[in-house]
């Protein structure tokens, strides 16, 4: 169990991977976009909360704008924005006249983009970003430091899902950066934050781990007579790496004899060159026969039979 009385546990030996944090990062310029076409580009009023309407391939997910002055959200705070009672004293940076706070509620979308291995989420997640109101037709728009170092953002979280016997809920808190930080909940459902980003309830999950399927096995009735379906299992893996080895060793095999057949026939031609030009070089005389009264050479053989013009005579 993770201890309650650590205000704040840094997740930095297991950060979440660079693909979630890009998609989760690419998530927020879209809802960024989306949230805000809510606010009237004439005239829009201070202080009130636009409902957007998030893309259509994201149901589930609800998003909100809250356009304000930064010298009014530092002296007076807001109280009450969805799920988040904001204090005064924000600071700011870079300062910009207005902000405009976009509210994310990821719904079932939670563990999509904000994975957590080893935990279970009892809330959706929400998120909290400021962006500069210059310009509200803008897309893609970095998001402004904003950070509260005197009293902290409360996040209240009303419906829960159930709590498991013998666990006890944690806040999770998810920054711009990738880092993943814990903190105690307070009141039961409520979290606290210094700064802006992503929240959640979350507990961890102590269900035992699901014992593979038999359908995942293979079928293999001999193996299977001989034990369990561990070993049966393990007997299978260990015949797939004999069955591969043995494969691999015989193209090899076949190779090697094919590279031997090949050099033994080069070692023989050679060989059969090296004899005639020992020979060719040595001048070996021709056989010698009996002709009459006066040796002769003569070859040794013929293709073709000699005959006489004579014979061609009838």
């Amino acid at each position: 169990m993770i201890p309650i009385s650590i205000i704040i546990i840094l997740l930095s030996l297991t950060p979440r991977s660079n693909s979630h944090s890009f998609s989760s990062r690419f998530l927020d310029s879209i809802l960024q976009d989306h949230a805000f076409r809510s606010i009237p580009p004439h005239r829009p009023k201070t202080g009130v909360i636009y409902d957007g309407t998030p893309p259509s391939n994201l149901t589930g997910v609800s998003i909100s704008a809250l356009r304000l002055r930064t010298g009014s959200l530092r002296r007076r705070g807001y109280n009450g924005y969805k799920q988040f009672i904001i204090p005064n004293g924000v600071i700011e940076h870079p300062f910009v006249e207005r902000v405009i706070l976009v509210y994310h509620n990821l719904g079932n979308w939670s563990d999509v983009y904000y994975p957590l291995p080893g935990f279970v989420y009892l809330s959706p997640v929400v998120g909290l970003l400021g962006y500069n109101a210059v310009d509200l037709t803008a897309k893609d728009l970095p998001e402004l430091d904003l950070r509260w170092p005197e009293d902290p953002v409360l996040i209240k979280f009303e419906s829960l899902n159930v709590l498991p016997s013998g666990s006890s809920p944690v806040c999770v808190f998810f920054d711009l950066f990738g880092g993943v930080a814990f903190d105690k909940v307070v009141n039961g459902s409520v979290c606290k934050s210094v700064s802006q980003g992503h929240f959640g309830l979350v507990v961890e999950d102590i269900s035992p781990s699901p014992a593979p399927s038999p359908e995942m096995l293979p079928e293999n009735p001999i193996a299977g007579a001989g034990g369990g379906g561990g070993r049966r299992g393990n007997n299978n893996n260990n015949k797939g790496w004999w069955v591969g080895g043995s494969v691999a060793g015989g193209v090899a095999l076949v190779a090697l004899v094919v590279v031997l057949v090949l050099w033994v026939r080069w070692c023989r031609g050679a060989k059969r060159i090296e004899k005639m030009t020992v020979a060719a070089e040595r001048g070996d005389p021709l056989a010698v026969a009996a002709v009459g009264s006066a040796d002769v050479p003569v070859a040794m053989g013929t293709r073709t039979k000699p005959v006489l013009e004579s014979e061609y005579v009838t």
